[in-house]
């Protein structure tokens, strides 16, 4: 069995790395809100969780502006989740709980 791809040997390593970064990125948008969904016991894995993978996706070397802003914007969903779930278990009010699926960050501006 092949260890890569034929297609991925005729690509450059750094160029391997940032379709890495994208797929990894792109995956993680999509399944974080579901796995942060309050059900009866709770989220199925934690922001703590989806925090050290998104900070060891910023730990890489040469992401792009577009990757940057991604992790950026997942990042302040996963600050909205906690602070709304840190104000939920404060009031001890569980239908309080945020709906991370919904929430809607603004795109960083460029200058």
């Amino acid at each position: 069995m092949l260890k890569n791809p034929p297609h991925a040997r005729l690509q450059p390593k750094g160029a391997q790395k940032l379709m890495f970064l994208d797929q990894e990125i792109a995956h993680i948008a999509s399944v974080m809100p579901a796995s942060l969904a309050e059900g009866r016991g709770g989220p199925i894995l934690s922001s703590r969780y989806w925090r050290t993978r998104l900070n060891k996706l910023l730990d890489a070397a040469h992401l792009t502006r577009s990757q940057l802003y991604a992790l950026d914007r997942l990042l302040r969903q996963l600050d909205a989740f906690e602070a709304k779930h840190r104000r939920a278990e404060a009031a001890n009010d569980p239908s309080a709980l945020l709906n991370i699926s919904t929430t809607c960050v603004p795109h960083p501006r460029t200058s």
